[in-house]
C-alpha cells in the first residue's frame, strides 16, 4: 500500500467547477486511468483520497494538492501519467510524490497559501491601487470582521499576512497569507477591508485571484518556516522570524 501527494493545476473555465464537482471529477478521472486505488471498508465503499484546503470558485491555481492511497502501483510517475491522460483541459497532474506514515494528511497540515492578485481589465478600480494598498497593509493593525459557524467576529488580519511584494508596473500583489485550521485569510477579505478604509465599495468579481502554492509548516532547529507541499528547492522556504508583522 502507498500513500501518495499530488500535486495539480487548475487553470482556465474548470475554475468556475465548484469543490465537490472537482472530487467527483477526480474520482472517475481514477477509474478512468485504471489506477489500484485503495477503497473504504463498510456499507458504502470511496476512494481513500483527501484535498487540501478548497479553491474558491471562480480561482486559479497552480498550487493545488490530493492525498490518494493505491494498494499497487509501478512508479509516481506513472501515476502522474496516467492521470495525465484523461484529464480534461484546465486540470493537470504537476508533481506526484509517496508520503512516509510520519506525514500528516493534507488537509490539515495546511499552513498557509501563496496568491498573485490583481484586478480584471475592465473592473480596474478608478484610484492607484497598489500604491494605496502599501500605506494600508503598512499599518500596525489590519481589523476586519469575519464570519464563523457561531456568528461574526472581529479579528486582526496583519498577523496572517506572512510575507508581500507589489509590482506596480504590472498592478500585481505577491502575498504569503496564513491558511490553516486555526488562522485562514481569505484574499477577499483582505481587499474587502482594504476598499472599506478607502471608504470604496468592493466588488469581489472584480478581483483576480490565483494560488501559486500551497505551504506546510517545519522547523530546522529552533527556526520556524513554511513551504510548498513538494518542493526540494529550499530557497522557497520562507521562515517565519521574517515575516512583515
Amino acid at each position: 500500500m502507498h500513500k501518495l501527494r499530488l500535486k495539480f493545476s487548475k487553470n482556465g473555465p474548470i475554475k468556475f467547477i465548484g469543490h465537490l464537482d472537482v472530487m467527483r471529477y477526480f474520482q472517475k478521472a481514477i477509474r478512468r486511468a485504471d489506477i489500484d486505488v485503495k477503497y473504504s471498508e463498510g456499507f458504502s465503499p470511496h476512494q481513500v483520497i483527501s484535498f487540501a484546503q478548497p479553491l474558491s470558485v471562480g480561482a486559479t491555481s497552480d498550487g493545488e494538492y490530493m492525498d490518494m492511497t493505491v494498494n499497487s502501483m509501478t512508479s509516481t510517475q506513472d501515476i502522474m501519467d496516467r492521470l495525465n491522460s484523461v484529464m480534461n483541459e484546465g486540470i493537470k497532474i504537476l508533481a506526484v510524490t509517496e508520503l512516509s506514515d510520519k506525514d500528516g494528511k493534507a488537509m490539515t497540515s495546511s499552513f498557509a497559501a501563496r496568491y498573485k492578485l490583481s484586478f480584471r481589465e475592465n473592473l480596474m478600480p478608478d484610484f492607484d491601487w497598489t500604491s494605496e494598498f502599501e500605506k494600508y497593509i503598512s499599518q500596525d493593525k489590519l481589523p476586519a470582521m469575519k464570519k464563523t459557524k457561531s456568528g461574526e467576529k472581529e479579528i486582526d488580519m496583519r498577523p496572517m499576512i506572512f510575507e508581500y511584494s507589489l509590482d506596480k508596473d504590472a498592478k500585481e500583489l505577491d502575498i504569503l497569507l496564513s491558511m490553516s485550521s486555526a488562522a485562514t485569510l481569505k484574499p477577499t477579505l483582505l481587499f474587502e477591508g482594504f476598499f472599506a478604509f478607502e471608504g470604496k465599495e468592493f466588488n469581489k468579481n472584480a478581483l483576480k485571484i490565483h494560488r501559486v502554492d500551497t505551504y506546510k509548516e517545519g522547523f530546522e532547529g529552533e527556526k520556524h518556516y513554511t513551504e510548498p507541499f513538494i518542493t526540494d528547492d529550499t530557497s522557497k522556504r520562507f521562515y517565519l522570524s521574517d515575516a512583515q508583522v
